[in-house]
């Protein structure tokens, strides 16, 4: 194998290694969560987005499905239209009142999710994510769960995943009747296209093996 087959055979070799390695992180199912409405559309790209604006007054509703946009809401309910019960952003939002022993309020989407995000006013004790029916009926699984922050009267919560849900379920305290409030959900079917940093990491080494490898080639040739 003369000199230009062997620089030829490494330079695929390293090619080959970083895009397998971008297709394992690509085939991981990973969750991650966000409090930063900044960076997580910086994740996403872009998203639809519901303000609940379109309401002008209230609206109450107790454990039935209501549905809004491309989901519907279910649980014992307020379209508070101004905001007088918990005010985010002094626009409409979404008012839930969560009784206790097990009681709990969801957004069911009509298509498949990779993110989710909202800005939340007392935030519900636990955000689980679920994949219910996206693959025929009766199916069933469980992506993530998220904890908010309970100390933080008025936060964005956001997550992304690979794995695709179409359910967000909204639980309580378990002993006692808790009340949150929603609003600006911001939801896409996609996520930026962006390589994770260690794939990154991983292309740049093996394109400065390449460079460095042909720069060893050049000197012995001249040599």
């Amino acid at each position: 194998m003369n000199t230009m087959q062997i620089s030829t055979t490494l330079k695929t070799l390293a090619l080959t290694a970083a895009l397998g390695a971008a297709g394992i992180a690509g085939a991981q199912s990973t969750f991650q969560t966000y409090n930063s409405q900044a960076n997580f559309l910086a994740a996403v790209g872009a998203v639809s987005t519901e303000t609940f604006n379109a309401f002008t007054s209230d609206f109450t509703a107790a454990n039935v499905n209501v549905q809004l946009a491309d989901f519907v809401v279910r649980g014992d309910l307020i379209i508070d239209a101004p905001q007088t019960q918990l005010v985010i952003d002094g626009s409409t939002n979404v008012f839930f009142a969560v009784g206790s022993l097990w009681g709990f309020a969801e957004l069911r989407f009509a298509q498949p999710l990779k993110a989710f995000g909202a800005w939340f006013s007392r935030a519900p004790e636990s955000i689980n994510v679920d994949a219910d029916s996206l693959a025929g009926f009766g199916s069933y699984a469980h992506v993530g769960t998220v904890q908010p922050a309970m100390d933080n009267p008025l936060q964005f919560i956001g997550f992304t995943s690979e794995q695709s849900f179409n359910r967000i379920v909204f639980g309580g305290l378990g002993c006692c009747r808790s009340t949150f409030a929603i609003d600006n959900v911001s939801y896409s079917a996609n996520l930026a296209a962006v390589p994770e940093p260690g794939t990154w990491a991983l292309m740049a080494a093996g394109l400065l093996g390449v460079t460095g490898l042909a720069r060893r080639q050049r000197l012995v040739a001249a040599s």
